[in-house]
Order: structure tokens, then C-alpha cells, then sequence
């Protein structure tokens, strides 16, 4: 039977197991392959869904502890009171208080009032479930200030306070009969859960051990009869040997426990998914949900992005949720080819909208109900079509192709494309033609013994209009459907692109390499035509796919494409092509790649000097005339194929990166690419206003790390929220209407003096600013010329590279913020520093000094009055920074008035005005409160 006929009887017969179906079918005299039944049920979305509950761990071996190690916290209800109940983990030795409310303060008043205070004070373990009032940030600071470590148990993982919960029924049931004895007395609720409280903890226990003697060393005296309490030795007599008796106890328990069970189910098949990987949870009272993404995992703990936020969950209670990859049909991010877009369209990015589905045609049996998946859809469809002997046909197109698709036939209609043929057929013809002759790939017999473990890709041809506003021409480009690529996660896939600093880097510079005489540089765009299939180096893996629908008459049934060189939708393809496009300027045009980023190249011949920055299938060229003759020579002898460069003109902007360059006099401005047109404001009574805020914000901070460096901190703020609030909303949507205010406001780039400018690190840090009482760190770097004063100093320059980021490391003072800014600002002025001095040498100018500026005197300190500090880990940073200031490396540090310093704004909500007023005039005044002239 066909693996479609036993889908179908797999759902037909109510998904049943591969023995009951096998059994079935070999009973009615089929012969029956398990494996392609196991495979079917494994992928099969009900009987995910709808499988067995999880198995969990039996047992494991613990440590030895004494009393008072680990508590174990939980609450309960009685009369519809929350009551919080704490256990011992060693003895069972519990306590139990009323709550008044479930604050994460008032349960914690209330851990320190019936056991911190009571016993031995603060434990140190709290195991606690998942309710908010502990995982809160308040209760789990309490507990830091305390030196006690809060454990917080995963969703479903009941087992880990089972001790707890177990002791949930026995102290009910003992609430309830001292509550019925005492009905008639006027003893308040607090006495009787005390009471109930005292006679679990005289009675029940681990093998009949009564916990009060494992804690203090003696039996309860219940009546007249028995002895007086024993002596401090008899006391501790007892102890060790309850103590003893207890170990030998559980250690035979344990023993008797793994020889006689499992110990619970595997979980590597979890452990070992990749992050952002799909799965399934078990939820008691709902079964299987999903699919959902894995963020995380912490040895047994998986976090997972539920709808309400990440929830961590153990291992045993999720696992992976199996999709088969049988329609490889629709468009996906990363099948569509990169690159060569026309200047017309406006936008970025490609709206996707989901195909239309055709009515299915049933032949026989009732009509399905609705709740189907589209998995099950297509499997009828498959069925029906292969029943019926017909021709498979699937194509779903974007709204970019359709309506390239009807520009098409309206422009043959007007005689605009006269081209033979239907529409595309030509281009389609051209485009494989092209690609064999490159050898792309070569269509050959599929042979089972070379190609059956391989995986055979779907491919299509997408179709588009060029030259819109210009010439009307069709083109066509193969694209192969390899998105579910399994093999993907053990290749490179993601090829290096340029940082926007060293982008920053090569603008800043033109305007005053503009004004050298006698080089006679200028600023150019190069445009990679079909980058991709312009690799000269051949794929390290097998890769298959069907002939796409359009010639698969051409050729017989069996007949597929094997892939040799980069395509469009092949994972690595993009880094075959940086390999192929760097080795070309290495090699070919001599340049070097700069100390920081390999998208940055640097010539090393002065006569034909220039600066190169890579972005895929686009390079921005600053550079000498000479080098411009030559890039275009070694581009002919590599036979690679591009548009002609377009330069920088007063008329004529450059499009490069997201980013807008215009010259306007001796000035270059870098504005943003029509991103700010998509900003919209955010309806907080919308019930998708979450993922709004998510777009919003990403889009912003698109828009900022281009050109607006003043929006950096609120919108890098606003990534720190994961359950965004009305209040959070409103800032972000102040911010947003801000940058929609202010489309047209970029990074202006003036001509300065490169033999005497400086780089300047403009640092600062706040401590505890923001909502998780982390710090905010930032930095600024200008490459500007100074004009000093008595007790300032004027800049005029540009800003190279700025940055707002909440600190990963934790901080415990306001030096230790302004520490790692410093660190991060001087790390990334260290690299940019010595990528400039590569330039300068190239242009015989003298090296570029960097100085330091902060406006903490206490860091100032430690830097060039050799202060100390007694945070450890504070140590090696400033020893660093210092060393670097000995060695002259950092030519200077300054300690600058905090009015005047620019990289406020990267730390706080309201900063003083020194960035606005840099970026309106490119010059700005800094009052200096201390210095050190070095000789």
C-alpha cells in the first residue's frame, strides 16, 4: 500500500497504534512496513496531541542534610483562607500561618515570623512552586539579603514538593477534627491551625519517625505519666540516633526503590532540541497543547513561550512536536533571492498572504468536519489527485508575484513586452539555461542506491516585473525550497555583514577625504546582479530537488536536479558568495580586512587607495579614481556579473543598508530608507496590542541604531519588557511619534581636519534605573577636532558609533556601572581606533589619539590618581583601563561636567541637551573638571 493509503486509513480507523493497525492490515492480507507506520503516527498532529500523560522520575539520590538545609514552601486553603505552610526537607518538621493577603511581602513576613525567627533562623534552600507571590523579584530579594537561595519549582514537575503537598491532607483533616472538638470554645482559627500544626509534627513522619525528636532530641510529653524531658546529653543521644535510624531507613527505601523500577523517562530527545525549536507540553487537566517554542533549557528545566509569557517547565512533561515536511510550497523568508531589488519598491519587506484554498473534490464517504488540519487538507487532496491520475499542481504566490504576473499580461496586451511565448517563459528558459551553463546544478536520473537517504527539495521559479519605471522587462530566478533544511544546523548559514560602526566609520571619513587634492575620491554603490549564482566555490553537502512544475514536461518522471553551486533557498548559499565576493577583493584588489569586521576592507596601496564596506550583493566604495578603474577591471576578468556604480552626488543619493546618503554641499547626511513610513501608534485596549508593541518597537529600533541615536534608550528600555503595561505602552508610543515627527532627521557628516582630530569616548552608567533594578550602560564615540580653553574644551566632528544596553553583569554600585561602560565604550574605541590609524597610515597622516571622557569623579580616580576599590570583580576591568592609559593607548582621560556630557542621553529618560545639540551643529562646548597633562 502507498504511504498516502495508509495515511488515510490511519485516520479513517481513529488514529489507532501501529500493532492495532499492522495487525489490521496483515490480517486482511496487506504486507505492512512498520517503520513507515511508526513514522506516519510519530508526525501525526493527534496522536500528539493526543498522546499518553508524560512519564516522570521514580527517584534520585539527594545529599545527607540536617535540619533547617532546605524548606520547602507552599499554600494551602482552609475555609477559603490562604494559609502558608512550610516543611523541613530533612525531618518533616513543619510550621503553618493565616495569610492575609498573597503579597510576595506578606508571604515573606510570614516564612520569617514562623520559622526564620522561630528556629534556627534563615535556611538555606526555599523550594517554592510557581505561584507569583515567590517567584516575585520582592520575595526573591528578601531572600538574598538573607544569603538564601530560592528555588523555583517547573510547571508539572509535582514531585519536586511533594513533601509538601503531601502534608496538605493531614493537616486539613486535623484542622477540621480539633475545629468540631472545639466548637464550643472560643478559640480563634490562628490557635486550632497551631494546634493541628503541633499534633502532625508529634505524630506523622518518615517511617514513623515523629519529627519533633529529630529536632529537638526528645518526645512530646503527653500525659502525667511520662518522663520529664531528658538531660542536653540524653538529648542529643536521641538525636544522632533518630538521625541514624532515619538515613538507614531511606537508604534502604532507595535501594529497594531503583531495583524494582525505572527511573522515570528518557528526555534527551528534549534536552538535545535546538533553541526556538517546537514542542508540546502536558498540561493535568487540558493533556498535550502546542506547538509552542523552546527558549531555554537548565539541565532539567525547560522554559517555554507559552501565550501569558515563558513558563518553565520539566523536561518530562514536554517534548518535541514533529511536523512532516510533506508541502514545501509556500514563499518563505529565506527562499526569496536577495539582493537586486529594484530602487521603486518602497518597503523592505514582502507581505505573505495565505493562499486561497481550492474546494476539495470527495469521491467518496461523507463530508469531513471542519476541524481538519491543513495537513490533513492536503493529504485528501494528494489522495483524490493520485486516485483520479491527474497532474499534482501547487503554486501559492505572494501579492508581489501576482501582481507582477498581471503587469505582465497588461503590458503584452499594450505591446510594452513583446517577447515570444506566455509570460515568463522566456525568462524561465534563460534562467535555467544560465544556471547550467555556470554549472548551478546538472538534471540527472534519480538513482535510489546514490539518492535514497537523501531528502529532495521542492523548487520554483519566482517571477517579477524589472525596470518598472524605466523599461519593462520579465525575469525569472529558481528557487529551491530547502526552508525545513534539517541539515542546516550543522553548517554555517549566516554570512557576515557589515556593523553599522564601521558604515559609521567609512561616511565619517569621506567628507575630508574629499578634500584632499590631487586624490580625487569619491563615494560609490556597487550592485552584485544575482549574487548568489555568481560562486566560484562548490556546496560540501548532497543537495536534491525536483524539476519545478514549469519544465517538468521537458524531462521523464524520475528525473531531478542536483545542486552543485549556490542558489536562492539553500541555507549556505550566502556564504559561498562572501566567500567568493571577499576572496575577490583580497586577492584580486589587494585590500586588507580592518581589525573588527570583516565586512570592512581597507586597501594597501596608496596609489590606488579606498575603503570598501560588504552587504551581501552591495558595496559602498570610498575611494580614489584610480582604484574605481581597477575595481572595474578585476570585476570583467572575474566575470562577475553587476550593475554599473552609481556615485555620490548632490543629485544623486545612495541607497546602502536600510540607510539614505545625500551630499549636500561639503556635507554627507545619513537618514533612514522609508522604514519611519510603516511606525504607527499603539491602541492598548487592542486585544493584539502585545505583538503591535513587539513590531513597533523592533521597527524603531531599526530606525535608531540607522540614524537616530537619540532614541537609543527608550527604545532599548522598551526591549526590556516582555508583559508590557499601559504605562510602558505610552512610552513607547511617545518615542515612536517622536521618530514619526521626525522622518527626515538623520546623522549629518562634516569635513574635519584628519591631522589633528581625535577620537573621543564620551561614557555613562546608571545604576538600578530600570524596572529590574539593573543598570543602563551607554557610550558615544566622535571622531572630531578640538579647540581648548582655560577649563573647556569645543569639538567639532562626527559620531561614529553610539550604544544603549541594559547591563548583563551584575552591578552593586554606581562605580560598577560606570565601570562597564566604560569598558564597553573604550572596547569598541579601541577597534575603531585602530582601523582609522590603518587609513591614516594609507594617507601618510599622523595616528589618531583616543581620549576618555566621564563624569565620575570616583572612576576618574581610580584611573589616573590610582584609586582602589574593594569589589574584586571590578579589579580586572580597571586594570585593564589602566594599563591601556600607561601604554598611551588612551592618550587622555577627562573628568567632564555631567551637564555637558553626550552620552546621557544613552542612560536616562530625561538627559541634558548635549547629544541634541551635537547632532543640530556638529559642535559642542564640555567644561572639564579635571585632567591630567601628560608630557
Amino acid at each position: 500500500m502507498t504511504e498516502s493509503e495508509l495515511r488515510q486509513l490511519h485516520r479513517r480507523f481513529g488514529h489507532p497504534s501501529v500493532q492495532r493497525l499492522a495487525k489490521v492490515l496483515e490480517r486482511a492480507g496487506h504486507q505492512v512496513n512498520s517503520t513507515i507506520l511508526e513514522k506516519l503516527t510519530e508526525f501525526c498532529h493527534q496522536c500528539q496531541m493526543h498522546g499518553k500523560a508524560p512519564g516522570r522520575f521514580k527517584f534520585t539520590l539527594k545529599d545527607d542534610h540536617e535540619f533547617n538545609y532546605s524548606i520547602i514552601v507552599d499554600v494551602l486553603y482552609l475555609e477559603g483562607k490562604p494559609v502558608l505552610q512550610v516543611v523541613d526537607s530533612a525531618t518533616s518538621f513543619q510550621a503553618a500561618r493565616f495569610l492575609k493577603d498573597m503579597k510576595a511581602k506578606t508571604a515573606w513576613d510570614t516564612i520569617q515570623e514562623c520559622w526564620i525567627n522561630t528556629y534556627l533562623g534563615p535556611p538555606d534552600i526555599i523550594v517554592t512552586d510557581a505561584g507569583t507571590n515567590f517567584t516575585g523579584t520582592d520575595f526573591k530579594q528578601y531572600a538574598n539579603l538573607m544569603a538564601i537561595s530560592v528555588k523555583e519549582v517547573p510547571v508539572e514537575a509535582h514531585n519536586s514538593v511533594g513533601k509538601v503537598e503531601a502534608y496538605h491532607s493531614p493537616l486539613r483533616r486535623a484542622y477540621q477534627i480539633i475545629q468540631v472538638e472545639l466548637k464550643d470554645e472560643a478559640i480563634s482559627k490562628e490557635a486550632i491551625l497551631q494546634m493541628a500544626v503541633k499534633a502532625i509534627n508529634d505524630t506523622a513522619g518518615p517511617d514513623g519517625i515523629v519529627p519533633t525528636l529529630l529536632v529537638f532530641g526528645a518526645y512530646p510529653r503527653m500525659t502525667s505519666e511520662d518522663p520529664p524531658s531528658p538531660s542536653i546529653v540524653k538529648r542529643a543521644q536521641a538525636v544522632r540516633a533518630a538521625t541514624k535510624e532515619v538515613r538507614i531507613l531511606h537508604a534502604k527505601r532507595k535501594v529497594n526503590d531503583a531495583l524494582s523500577m525505572r527511573n522515570g523517562p528518557s528526555t534527551m530527545a528534549t534536552l538535545d532540541l535546538p533553541l526556538l525549536s517546537d514542542v508540546r507540553v502536558y498540561r493535568e487537566n487540558n493533556g498535550w497543547k502546542g506547538p509552542f517554542k523552546l527558549i531555554s533549557t537548565d539541565g532539567e528545566t525547560c522554559t517555554i513561550e507559552m501565550p501569558h509569557g515563558p513558563t518553565n517547565f520539566r523536561s518530562t512533561a514536554v517534548k518535541p512536536y514533529l511536523m512532516e515536511e510533506t508541502t514545501e510550497n509556500a514563499s518563505t523568508p529565506e527562499e526569496q533571492p536577495q539582493g537586486d531589488e529594484d530602487e521603486e519598491e518602497e518597503g523592505d519587506t514582502i507581505v505573505v498572504e495565505a493562499p486561497q484554498e481550492r474546494p476539495i473534490r470527495r469521491n467518496r464517504g461523507r463530508p469531513r468536519n471542519q476541524y481538519l488540519t491543513d495537513l490533513e487538507v492536503l493529504d485528501d487532496r494528494l489522495t483524490a489527485e493520485i486516485t483520479n491520475q491527474t497532474t499534482i499542481t501547487m503554486a501559492f504566490l505572494t501579492h508581489k508575484e501576482q501582481g507582477d504576473w498581471d503587469l505582465s499580461l497588461k503590458l503584452r496586451k499594450e505591446g510594452v513586452i513583446t517577447t515570444p511565448g506566455a509570460p515568463f517563459e522566456a525568462s524561465m528558459k534563460t534562467e535555467i539555461d544560465s544556471l547550467q551553463a555556470s554549472e548551478v546544478f546538472r538534471i540527472e536520473q534519480f538513482d535510489y542506491n546514490k539518492h535514497g537517504d537523501v531528502k529532495v527539495f521542492n523548487s520554483r521559479f519566482v517571477n517579477e516585473i524589472k525596470g518598472k519605471t524605466t523599461v519593462p522587462y520579465e525575469k525569472s530566478r529558481l528557487v529551491i525550497q530547502a526552508y525545513n533544511d534539517d541539515g542546516k544546523s550543522v553548517i554555517l548559514t549566516q554570512s557576515p555583514t557589515i556593523q553599522r560602526a564601521s558604515q559609521r566609520v567609512l561616511i565619517a571619513l569621506a567628507p575630508s577625504l574629499f578634500r584632499i587634492p590631487g586624490k580625487e575620491i569619491g563615494m560609490w554603490i556597487r550592485d552584485i546582479t544575482q549574487a548568489y549564482t555568481q560562486s566560484t566555490t562548490f556546496l560540501q553537502r548532497l543537495i536534491l530537488a525536483r524539476l519545478p512544475k514549469e519544465i517538468q514536461h521537458l524531462y521523464p518522471n524520475d528525473f531531478i536536479m542536483v545542486i552543485m553551486k549556490a542558489l536562492y533557498g539553500i541555507p549556505e548559499a550566502g556564504t559561498h558568495w562572501f566567500g567568493t565576493y571577499h576572496n575577490h577583493h583580497t586577492e584580486q584588489l589587494k585590500m586588507v580586512t580592518s581589525t573588527y569586521d570583516p565586512c570592512l576592507l581597507i586597501s594597501t596601496t596608496k596609489e590606488a587607495f579606498s575603503m570598501v564596506g560588504m552587504q551581501t550583493d552591495d558595496t559602498l566604495i570610498l575611494g580614489t579614481r584610480k582604484f574605481s578603474i581597477l575595481e572595474d577591471e578585476e570585476l570583467s576578468k572575474a566575470k562577475l556579473r553587476a550593475k554599473p556604480k552609481e556615485a555620490l552626488t548632490p543629485e544623486t543619493p545612495l541607497i546602502f543598508n536600510g540607510g539614505v546618503l545625500s551630499m549636500e554641499g561639503d556635507t554627507v547626511v545619513l537618514r533612514q530608507k522609508n522604514q519611519a513610513d510603516k511606525l504607527q501608534q499603539i491602541n492598548v485596549k487592542a486585544t493584539n496590542f502585545k505583538q503591535v508593541y513587539l513590531e513597533q518597537r523592533a521597527r524603531g529600533a531599526y530606525i535608531s541604531t540607522v540614524c537616530q541615536p537619540e532614541a537609543s534608550f527608550d527604545l532599548s528600555v522598551a526591549a526590556q519588557h516582555q508583559e508590557p503595561t499601559a504605562e510602558d505602552v505610552a512610552a513607547l508610543n511617545r518615542r515612536i511619534k517622536w521618530q514619526m515627527d521626525n522622518k527626515k532627521r538623520g546623522i549629518r557628516y562634516i569635513p574635519i581636519d584628519l591631522a589633528t582630530a581625535k577620537l573621543y569616548v564620551f561614557v555613562d552608567g546608571s545604576f538600578a534605573n530600570n524596572k529590574d533594578l539593573s543598570s543602563q550602560l551607554g557610550y558615544l564615540i566622535i571622531l572630531a577636532n578640538e579647540s581648548a580653553k582655560d577649563d573647556s574644551f569645543d569639538i567639532k566632528g562626527n559620531l561614529i558609533d553610539y550604544r544603549s544596553v541594559k547591563s548583563q553583569r551584575v552591578t552593586r554600585s554606581v562605580l560598577a556601572s560606570e565601570v562597564y561602560g566604560m569598558t564597553a565604550g573604550v572596547d569598541m574605541a579601541y577597534a575603531i581606533g585602530t582601523t582609522i590609524k590603518m587609513v591614516t597610515q594609507q594617507l601618510d597622516l599622523p595616528t589618531v589619539p583616543t581620549i576618555v571622557c566621564t563624569d565620575s569623579y570616583s572612576l576618574y580616580e581610580c584611573l589616573v590618581k590610582l584609586g582602589t576599590t574593594k569589589e574584586k570583580r571590578l579589579m580586572i576591568d580597571i586594570m585593564a583601563i589602566r594599563q591601556s592609559y600607561e601604554r598611551r593607548e588612551l592618550q587622555e582621560v577627562r573628568w567632564i561636567n555631567g551637564s555637558d556630557n553626550p552620552a546621557d542621553a544613552m542612560t536616562k529618560a530625561n538627559p541634558n541637551k548635549a547629544l541634541e545639540t551635537f547632532l543640530d551643529t556638529n559642535r559642542l562646548g564640555i567644561r572639564v573638571e579635571g585632567w591630567v597633562k601628560r608630557s
